[in-house]
């Protein structure tokens, strides 16, 4: 289940009422961290190995470097800034340059496995199943609070933005959208206090 109204969100979203008050605070900028369902040795093994199929089906190569550094993304709950990835690397070898987690991420933002959500300069696991990625464009709700991000799968609502792009004459390149706003635990948390 999504921490987030999805029928709020595709409302605002949808309907064009977005105006910036719904999703502006004056709150703290960040809670205390929630607490993300950690994924098994199991899973993480899983997804690794989709991940290889995925990218030997392209035509694509996952080094170990590489598949180490989405391993160590997966451990993190899917979540990360670079320099996170760069320290958990060292922790297993040493001395690791940042150039080594940005090619790697690179790669795997380019394969469909990785997202990179600019509004807070992180990296995400994609949520969808490897041999889905090829051509979505996610939609992330952003957590103005807490940074958890969401990835949903609304094709709906992409068409309805594509097309009022279109309407206004706007000539861009698909890609992720953001939106910033509260989660539901943050709201929760919020009306509790």
């Amino acid at each position: 289940c999504s921490p987030w109204s999805r029928a709020r969100w595709r409302d605002i979203f949808c309907a064009g009422r977005y105006t910036g008050a719904e999703m502006t605070s004056t709150r703290p900028r960040r809670s205390a961290p929630r607490a993300e369902p950690r994924l098994t040795e199991k899973e993480i093994a899983a997804r690794l190995a989709h991940a290889d199929a995925h990218c030997r089906e392209r035509g694509a190569q996952l080094t170990a470097q590489r598949a180490e550094v989405y391993e160590l993304l997966l451990r993190r709950q899917g979540s990360a800034k670079a320099y996170d990835l760069q320290h958990d690397l060292q922790q297993r070898r040493g001395r690791v340059a940042p150039t080594t987690i940005y090619r790697a991420l690179e790669f795997l933002v380019e394969q469909g496995l990785v997202h990179r959500v600019d509004a807070l300069n992180r990296f995400v696991a994609c949520s969808h199943e490897p041999d889905e990625t090829e051509g979505h464009h996610p939609l992330f709700l952003v957590c103005s609070t807490c940074e958890r991000t969401t990835e949903l799968h609304d094709d709906a609502a992409l068409a309805a933005l594509a097309r009022s792009l279109e309407a206004a004459g706007a000539d861009f390149v698909q890609s992720a959208v953001e939106i910033k706003g509260l989660c539901r635990d943050c709201r929760e948390h919020e009306h509790q206090h």
